[in-house]
């Protein structure tokens, strides 16, 4: 059995970015402002606030009855992302890079639902690479589509195991204005603007849910001749701006972010590249000031929605994890059932990643089924944590 090697990533950032951290020492691209690998070749330590702690574990770990269960202490989290060998990683993981027409497109590792599947382009040969096995190279024949509102230049759909995955232009070139970026992908159509923050999108920062980004979208829509900024030192750094959370199923990208400034910048990370816009302080002032008029105040959303505890059983179905080590008083415990339906959390118990009586971190997609015994069927990952001094660790 081959060992699996470990990679460290940033937290709060897509999937696919993860998985290119293992080619961060191979690839050089010129222009360092791509997030796609930038951000997957460093680590992070998120410290955060015992306040906030029924906010992170999105499951509502305070239900009727129990609010207040845990302990006074923060979670401090170093996310690890592992190079799985080939045999153990899902086909969109295995297959990343496909040429169509001359264009190299990447997978982004995201699946997207068939209401965005165009018109079928035609079947290719997606090509993958076994980093365990050094870089051995594997190829299949996937079909190819358009996607709906998106250029095939910039976007398009590969069908593999009946679903389809979004796969984008891995060329760095930028629009020269808005509108050139508005002509290749309907941005009104597969990007919602609802949640922003005031500032960074942080625990700390007041959160907010837009009522209708109607009238964001008909100011941008003015704003098609806003230059395309050059910039790679810009940082948003003191200024004042409302930052827009992402997630887009067209384009592959999940809570990503969109910061329009009081003195008339747009910027993005939804196009991998940092997208940066001079749309003039007066389209801004307009933007930040419909939001600020037109929205509620919102808690908190994570990056992704855990739960943390001991681990006291394992089947061949699923893990039990018993939270009761964080709570004040152990009878007020709750006992996770994690299902192992899925490659991507199965994985860790069949490699003995974590075992009966490890301390772990669960995250999962959607919600916790608190009718069938506060069953989790999207979990995702399972890292190995510690508690010291109150805190929760999770290993590098």
């Amino acid at each position: 059995m081959k060992t699996p090697r470990i990679a460290n990533a940033i937290g709060q950032i897509d999937d696919d970015l993860v998985a290119d951290a293992a080619k961060c020492k191979k690839k050089n691209k010129k222009h360092w402002l791509k997030w796609g690998s930038l951000a997957a070749c460093f680590a992070v330590i998120v410290i955060v606030g015992a306040a906030i702690l029924p906010s992170l574990f999105r499951e509502n770990v305070t239900p009727e009855g129990t609010d207040g269960r845990y302990k006074d202490f923060s979670i401090q989290a170093s996310e690890s992302a592992i190079v799985w060998p080939w045999e153990y990683q899902t086909v969109y993981e295995k297959y990343r890079n496909v040429e169509i027409d001359g264009i190299e497109y990447h997978g982004k590792g995201r699946a997207v639902s068939e209401a965005w599947i165009g018109e079928r382009i035609g079947n290719y040969t997606v090509v993958g690479y076994d980093e365990v096995n050094n870089g051995k190279k594997y190829s299949a024949e996937f079909e190819a589509y358009a996607l709906k509102d998106i250029a095939q230049s910039q976007f398009i759909a590969v069908k593999m195991e009946d679903s389809y995955y979004v796969f984008q232009n891995d060329e760095y070139a930028p629009p020269n204005t808005l509108g050139e970026l508005m002509d290749v992908v309907n941005l009104s159509e597969v990007v919602e603007l609802q949640r922003f923050s005031e500032g960074d999108n942080s625990p700390d920062s007041k959160h907010f849910a837009l009522s209708s980004d109607d009238y964001v979208w008909e100011v941008l829509s003015e704003c098609r001749n806003a230059p395309f900024v050059e910039d790679q030192t810009w940082t948003v750094g003191d200024r004042s701006y409302l930052s827009f959370t992402i997630t887009s199923e067209a384009l592959g990208v999940y809570k990503v972010a969109l910061y329009v400034t009081e003195d008339g910048y747009l910027w993005t990370n939804a196009f991998n590249w940092q997208y940066l816009f001079n749309i003039g302080e007066d389209a801004a002032s307009r933007i930040i000031h419909y939001a600020k008029e037109n929205s509620t105040e919102v808690e908190y959303e994570p990056y992704r929605n855990s739960v943390a505890g001991t681990i006291i059983k394992i089947t061949e179905e699923y893990i039990l994890v018993d939270d009761s080590i964080l709570c004040k008083n152990p009878a007020d415990g709750i006992t996770y059932k994690v299902l192992l339906n899925d490659l991507r959390i199965s994985r860790y118990v069949d490699y003995g990643i974590v075992k009966v009586g490890d301390t772990v971190q669960i995250s999962y997609e959607g919600e916790i089924d608190e009718t069938s015994g506060n069953t989790i069927a999207g979990a995702i990952s399972a890292f190995k944590a510690t508690i010291s001094d109150g805190d929760v660790l999770i290993p590098e």
